[in-house]
């Protein structure tokens, strides 16, 4: 992770030490920097670029990929990498478990912006969720980055 997100390493120390606290204030800007994360791992993976039309059951579909749109910037990268065999292992065909889970936590960030959690175990859930997320879409990148050092070896 850290080679990948170097801020991220930094913002999970960071939001450990938040849930830490009695706080309830702490504990919403945890889940607040669950965003912070998620928008580190889509700029790392799947940078902004072009809209793209895609089709979906015969009807033509604009997916926005610019920088305010990282949730759909992560899903792109997921589904491109839908053939890989750590896709398979992970999320098989159902890709849309792993969206319910990141507009989970998006949504719980929301929340953290405009008011208090007040369960300090709602905040750990979505911070869970957030690593668990991270670590799924970071192992497929994993496969990525070995077959660029085999294809290297073979040179």
């Amino acid at each position: 992770m850290g080679a990948i997100l170097p801020d991220s390493v930094k913002r999970f120390l960071a939001i450990y030490d938040n849930l830490r606290s009695e706080n309830p204030e702490d504990w919403s800007n945890a889940v607040h920097s669950c965003r912070k994360i998620l928008e580190d791992l889509a700029d790392a993976i799947f940078p902004p670029a072009e809209d793209r039309i895609i089709e979906i059951n015969g009807k033509e579909k604009k997916i926005e990929l610019g920088k305010p749109q990282y949730i759909n910037r992560i899903i792109t990268f997921i589904t491109n990498h839908s053939n890989s065999k750590s896709f398979q292992k992970l999320v098989g065909s159902n890709i849309k478990f792993i969206e319910d889970r990141i507009k989970s936590v998006l949504n719980a960030a929301h929340k953290g912006t405009h008011k208090t959690i007040f369960s300090k175990e709602e905040a750990d859930r979505y911070v869970i969720y957030t690593y668990l997320i991270v670590g799924d879409i970071l192992s497929l990148t994993e496969e990525e980055l070995d077959e660029q050092v085999f294809n290297n070896k073979l040179r």
